[in-house]
């Protein structure tokens, strides 16, 4: 039997309605909370009889709080589970859901008769075996893998799949992750390609996870992109995952066009539809950006423009305003130290086969946080790469000092810029008030800051108090 509680929001007042049923010796094997208004409670009562339900319904009311009780057919939760098997069902397309490791949780019929087994059979199926070429990993870790038209090959029929992922909480977390969603659609063979593209590695940890994010926004769109950065940070990367996240992945190819002896010489046979990224206008001169805008006006509206370099103000001010709609700026890899070592371990793991179940010690993982990596992750892969071949030779399962190559630690900051006519102690102070000023921001007290840099609060709050800065304190 199933129940229906309406009730006040009232600390307690449950405690109270289950007391009732341990009373009467009645087992309540599931229950929920919510309703529209968020005062319903619903519970099954499967061994309930309907006499025991009458004396129980009086007990309920005198609960102060309860205003209404009545039995019902299906608790919500199940309701939507019927319905949504039943909607899945009737859809003639494979459709099918997937955990963090490739394991099958649940699927239609249709998807079932896909793959040739009943369908009580599929659940904990591991995806790979009937999809051996397709990155199943990758799809739910810090890859861009195509997210429209993959195309497959199921048991000798083609298909193409879109996938989605699922995040339990905050999509802006990748722990929360929880699986991806597949729908898979039967693909015409004359246009079947089963050679499935490298997936692309994007690192969203620490601040590139909004850049990430962003992305995946920004990819289904078709307005001109431009990706900024400076070298190493993986503009390229990022650009070729604009058309791996894309709706066009399904159906149109990818164009890349680098500078070549001051020019940039666009393909005359693009096709109607399309991506094209053109790397490094920052490496043109003025009059090439203009050569290059002119030819770019002549493309199909179609044909999606992705466009890197290292800053806007590199561009010509017209080449500027074609990419002024949507932009995305890659951090530099110094301002993401807590990140440093886990990128390391992810450069070691896909680089080095061989090197993947290398471990860091603290004192490596502590130097390489303090330097500011000039080329960004284009250093630290070389850097971890010899570094792994060190600790190999050794016979070593874990990466320390005496195995990593020369490192200076040079901070890289404009002191002769701004510093002239200043003295030193003067240029300490300017530095440390733009410092507060940046860190208070969005601190809700300065004893919280104090804990972070590691200081007194008496200290924290003579600073402020000497250059004029204010936060609220608590």
């Amino acid at each position: 039997m199933r129940i229906e509680i309406t009730c006040a929001n009232r600390v307690g007042i449950l405690h109270e309605i289950m007391q009732i049923f341990g009373e009467y010796r009645i087992n309540v094997t599931s229950g929920e909370l919510g309703g529209d208004s968020g005062d319903k409670v619903y519970l099954l009562a499967p061994g309930m009889l309907g006499t025991q339900y009458q004396t129980i319904e009086k007990s309920l009311y005198r609960v102060p709080g309860v205003q209404r009780v009545r039995r019902i057919s299906l608790l919500p939760l199940e309701r939507r589970y019927f319905e949504l098997d039943t909607l899945l069902q009737h859809v003639t397309d494979p459709v099918l859901s997937v955990d963090r490791e490739g394991r099958v949780v649940a699927a239609n019929l249709a998807a079932a008769r896909a793959f040739g087994v009943s369908l009580d059979k599929v659940p904990g199926l591991q995806l790979q075996r009937f999809l051996p070429l397709m990155q199943v990993a990758e799809l739910l870790r810090d890859f861009a893998v195509p997210r429209f038209g993959l195309p497959v090959v199921v048991r000798g029929q083609n298909f193409r799949v879109d996938w989605s992922p699922l995040a339990l909480d905050s999509p802006s977390d990748v722990d929360s992750l929880a699986g991806a969603v597949l729908r898979m659609q039967s693909w015409d063979r004359s246009v079947f390609n089963a050679e499935l593209p490298r997936p692309v590695a994007l690192w969203d940890f620490d601040l590139r996870r909004d850049s990430c994010l962003q992305l995946q926004d920004i990819a289904e769109l078709a307005s001109p992109l431009l990706i900024t950065g400076e070298r190493g940070t993986g503009k390229s990367t990022f650009a070729g995952a604009v058309h791996y996240l894309s709706p066009a992945a399904a159906r149109a190819d990818c164009y890349r066009v680098v500078p070549q002896e001051g020019r940039m010489e666009v393909p005359l046979h693009l096709r109607s539809s399309g991506t094209l990224i053109l790397e490094d206008l920052h490496r043109l001169s003025s009059e090439a950006q203009v050569l290059l805008l002119r030819r770019l006006r002549s493309l199909p509206p179609s044909i999606r423009l992705v466009a890197t370099c290292c800053t806007p103000k590199t561009l010509h001010p017209a080449l500027a305003q074609l990419f002024s709609s949507l932009s995305i700026t890659l951090p530099p890899l110094r301002n993401m130290r807590p990140a440093i070592s886990r990128f390391a371990k992810t450069l070691l793991r896909q680089e080095c086969p061989d090197g993947a179940d290398l471990a860091l010690d603290q004192e490596v993982e502590n130097l390489i946080c303090r330097h500011d990596w000039p080329d960004n992750f284009n250093g630290l892969r070389d850097y971890f790469v010899a570094a792994a071949g060190n600790c190999r030779r050794h016979g070593m399962d874990s990466i320390a000092l005496p195995h990593l190559p020369d490192l200076t630690v040079q901070a890289q900051l404009p002191w002769k810029d701004w510093g002239r006519g200043l003295s030193y102690k003067e240029m300490m102070e300017h530095m440390e008030r733009a410092l507060l000023r940046e860190l208070i921001a969005g601190r809700p007290s300065t004893r919280r800051l104090a804990k972070e840099l590691g200081i007194s609060h008496t200290a924290v709050a003579n600073k402020l108090r000497k250059y004029g800065l204010s936060a609220d304190k608590k």
